[in-house]
Order: structure tokens, then C-alpha cells, then sequence
């Protein structure tokens, strides 16, 4: 059931993003520096995870009307000392990722000093770490993983406008996340190898709170996100992410 909500969360934005783009009155731009750290490790199924990861790229919106706006994130980011665990070993190494999202936003009431909103999100994370460091029983071994973390969120939201140049917004809502993530650990000496691989396929449904401060200037702006990902109901964990958005207007 939750898969085939999810199915139709994401046919339906895309096609929003297509059908608003002729009509949309207004377009924005902006560059985005987004990190992403979990509390504690993430560990399921016996594999552990000290997740971070630092994301650079574009966002783009898309206006209908004042109230319905469409956004996408795009970016490339890397943790050049990533640690990890699995088959009794503890490796480190550079991984690399794409970060990918699709958000809608719509405001359905407004008045003087706040606003009140609905959001859906869907954001892909794709990691892959191909030369990973690691050692066993004093042995020197070698792994690579590749991980998806993908969430959908749906969320409502209140705006404050305590001046007219700064407003404070508020969102609680709902996360349905699923992590899946592939690894190998090879070990080669004097002519004996072994290998060894570890899956997991974890999905979870979860609380996700956020808060952005925004400056509200006539056309460029700057923008301070702040989310927590609760991953509990399957690793005790969350994760935070900070993003910071420079905003204008053409």
C-alpha cells in the first residue's frame, strides 16, 4: 500500500512540473550547499554506518499563481573518509553521490503575520564507495558498497513574518524512507583469497520536523534549513540535515 502511494506521490508531481512549466509566472535559481550527518551509526541487519555526506548544486522553482510552487534539487556531493562496517571488518574510504528531489508546496491559508502550507517531497540519494580500506583479524582487505537512500515526505507547515525582511517557517510531518545498500569485502595473500557480501533492505515510516529561516529582499534572498529524519523505527538514529540556499529572481 505505502508502495503504491509512493507510485502515485511521484506520477503526479512530474506531471504538475510538466503542465505548470508554460503557465508558470515566475522562475527562480539557486545554488545549495546541503550536509547530511545521522546522530549516532546506522545499523541494520549487523552492517554499520556513520553516515555523512556534504552535497553542492541547483535548485530551480517554479511559481503557479502565488500559492503552488514546484521545486528540484540537483547535486553532486562526497565524504572523503566514509566509515563503515560489515562481515566483521571496519573500513574507511571516499564516497561519492548524487542528490536528487522533487517538491511541491502548496499555501492554502494566509493572513497578516503567517501563512499555513502542505508540502510532498520525494528525494533520491544514490552513494557509491569503490575503494573502500579495511582490516580483519589483522588482515588488509578491500570493499566497495553502493546504497540508495530514498525518502518520500509529506508535511504541513506555518509561516511566521515576525518583520517584513525575515520569516520563520515550521513543518511536521510524515517519512517514509527506505535505505538499500550492496557491499563486498575481498582479501588476497601470498595466492588465497576469500570474499565476503552483506545486503540490506530496510523501509521505515517516521517523524521528519524541520524550520527555515528566510530573508525576505525584493530579489535575492538567502535561506537556512534545518530537518530531522527520524530512521527509529528500524535503527535507533536520525538523520540531520542543514541546507543553506542563496535565492534570485529573474
Amino acid at each position: 500500500m505505502i508502495k503504491y502511494k509512493n507510485i502515485i506521490l511521484a506520477h503526479s508531481l512530474a506531471l504538475i512540473l510538466f503542465a505548470t512549466t508554460a503557465i508558470a509566472d515566475s522562475y527562480k535559481i539557486e545554488p545549495f550547499a546541503l550536509f547530511e550527518q545521522a546522530e549516532r551509526n546506522i545499523l541494520i541487519d549487523g552492517v554499520s554506518t556513520k553516515y555523512a555526506l556534504g552535497v553542492a548544486g541547483i535548485q530551480v522553482h517554479k511559481t503557479f499563481n502565488t500559492n503552488f510552487t514546484i521545486s528540484s534539487h540537483l547535486g553532486y556531493g562526497q565524504n572523503n573518509n566514509q566509515k563503515t562496517s560489515f562481515a566483521g571488518a571496519n573500513f574507511n574510504g571516499k564516497v561519492t553521490g548524487t542528490y536528487l528531489s522533487l517538491n511541491g508546496r502548496y499555501q492554502f491559508f494566509q493572513q497578516k503575520h503567517f501563512n499555513l502550507f502542505t508540502t510532498a517531497e520525494i528525494t533520491r540519494r544514490k552513494l557509491k564507495a569503490s575503494n573502500l580500506i579495511g582490516k580483519r583479524n589483522n588482515l588488509d582487505l578491500t570493499g566497495s558498497s553502493d546504497t540508495n537512500i530514498n525518502s518520500e515526505d509529506v508535511s504541513i507547515g506555518v509561516t511566521l513574518n515576525p518583520t517584513k525582511l525575515l520569516s520563520l517557517e515550521l513543518t511536521a510531518g510524515v517519512s517514509n524512507w527506505h535505505i538499500k545498500s550492496d557491499a563486498k569485502a575481498f582479501y588476497s595473500s601470498n595466492g588465497l583469497s576469500a570474499s565476503a557480501k552483506k545486503s540490506i533492505d530496510a523501509k521505515g515510516r517516521d517523524p521528519v520536523l524541520g524550520a527555515t529561516l528566510k530573508t525576505n529582499k525584493d530579489n535575492h534572498n538567502f535561506a537556512l534549513k534545518i530537518l530531522n529524519r527520524s530512521l527509529r523505527s528500524k535503527t535507533n538514529t536520525s538523520i540531520i540535515t542543514g541546507e543553506l540556499n542563496y535565492i534570485f529572481q529573474f
